[in-house]
């Protein structure tokens, strides 16, 4: 694990924190992966890396593909809600660009036009003018060697919301990197977005 075994391929959140890495915790073994997990959540939170989120527990969802590229998923509205947000809180005159990780074509190709159609043809995304309108793509798998901080991020999140009670203290760490204020309305606001299993007829305000 680390720097020779990342010279050929990309390691994986999972790996760091899978159950073996505990196992051996448990028994008082020191962990090259926990080490190495230790050090990457330092470097999130030191150098101030925002992280932005969606936790969703709609099966229907968590693809986080579109079907209808006419009606962008509402995963990716409340995700672009809080960047659009948190760049004109702290970076008025700058722009975010999203990148997403290649996946297959028909999806990249949907996903593309339902993203620049919201932006571009309805209200709320006309608003959000702190994004780039037009979403970019990287081939992960083909191009990317060591570990996406992306994934790190996700497998923690990830774990923290499937009750893992091993992963909280790396959580507690990461969660001082995940923007948050409290609103003058009082309300707290968080970048990271809990979209909880509700009725059609209700949805959480969380």
């Amino acid at each position: 694990m680390g720097m020779e075994f990342a010279r050929n391929s990309e390691i994986k959140g999972k790996e760091l924190f899978k159950n073996h890495v505990f196992n051996l915790m448990s028994r008082g073994i020191k962990s090259r992966n926990i080490a190495l997990a230790d050090d990457l959540i330092e470097y999130i939170v030191s150098k101030k890396l925002p992280v932005f989120g969606c936790v969703c527990f709609e099966k229907d969802l968590q693809l986080f593909q579109v079907d209808d590229v006419t009606a962008l998923d509402k995963t990716f509205k409340y995700l672009f809600e809080r960047i659009d947000i948190f760049m004109k809180k702290y970076y008025e005159y700058e722009m975010a660009s999203l990148v997403f990780d290649d996946r297959d074509y028909g999806i990249n190709q949907k996903n593309s036009e339902a993203i620049t159609n919201f932006f571009q043809r309805s209200a709320k995304g006309l608003s959000m003018d702190s994004i780039v309108k037009t979403p970019f793509f990287a081939i992960s798998p083909s191009q990317n060697f060591g570990l996406q901080l992306a994934d790190l991020v996700t497998t923690i999140i990830g774990l923290r919301f499937a009750s893992s009670r091993q992963i909280e203290p790396y959580f507690a760490v990461l969660k001082d990197a995940i923007p948050c204020w409290t609103e003058k309305s009082g309300w707290p606001f968080s970048c990271l977005k809990v979209m909880r299993a509700v009725s059609p007829k209700k949805e959480s305000a969380g």
